[in-house]
């Protein structure tokens, strides 16, 4: 009994060393590659990261058609994510091509530990053909204290502006304010948001628009 005891015990500290070693593991670069991207299967879109603290968790905002990518470091086949599901997933290595299945502008989470992924969609097409968008505009973008939100309604109406972290977890959001149509704008605090980046969504009826906004 003492023996097994010994062996499982020698077990678990073998497998807590292998997951400790792939936890710290580092890329220089990761990316997005694939028949979806401007760039198509032949060079990787290269990510940046969230924040300097985090050297796992990679973003990027981009279009995208329907087809498919998957994740890589190193601008190199050596490392790469896939799997089959779309918006969200977990990639594994040497995993399937992601699926995407509507065109669009997306902001994309990745991180290169867990494997999981996110595909936010930012100027819906259904939207755009139709002339709806808020098109709004941050400034000044980076940062800190508060952002002047602009944006320009197509019609009179309530107008919602929140923020989310690019999980899509809503943080902040403001009061509701009714507005008439033309360019308008609204003042966002930033007091107690933690460095880093996130999506300041503008909603006014069934009309949304997103813009990526860096806290400093």
């Amino acid at each position: 009994m003492q023996n097994f005891t010994h062996k499982v015990t020698l077990l678990l500290a073998l497998l807590l060393t292998a997951t400790l070693g792939y936890a710290q593991t580092t890329y220089q670069t990761v990316g997005i590659i694939g028949s979806a991207t401007a760039a198509g299967w032949n060079t990787s879109t290269p990510m940046m990261l969230v924040s300097a603290t985090d050297p796992h968790t990679w973003t990027i905002t981009l279009q995208l058609t329907p087809d498919e990518v998957k994740f890589r470091a190193n601008n190199d086949w050596g490392v790469n994510w896939g799997a089959a599901t779309f918006p969200t997933g977990t990639g594994v290595a040497n995993g399937p091509n992601i699926p995407i299945q509507t065109a669009g502008r997306y902001t994309v989470l990745f991180n290169d530990v867990t494997g999981a992924y996110q595909f936010t969609a930012s100027t819906p097409m259904a939207a755009k053909a139709a002339g709806n968008l808020l098109r709004p505009m941050l400034t000044p973008n980076p940062a800190s204290g508060a952002v002047r939100v602009a944006y320009d309604l197509p019609a009179a109406g309530a107008v919602t502006v929140s923020v989310q972290n690019l999980l899509g977890q809503l943080v902040r959001q403001q009061t509701p304010v009714r507005q008439g149509a033309g360019q308008q704008e609204q003042v966002l605090a930033l007091a107690g948001l933690a460095p880093g980046l996130y999506l300041v969504q503008v909603q006014s009826g069934s009309r949304v628009e997103t813009a990526r906004l860096r806290v400093e």
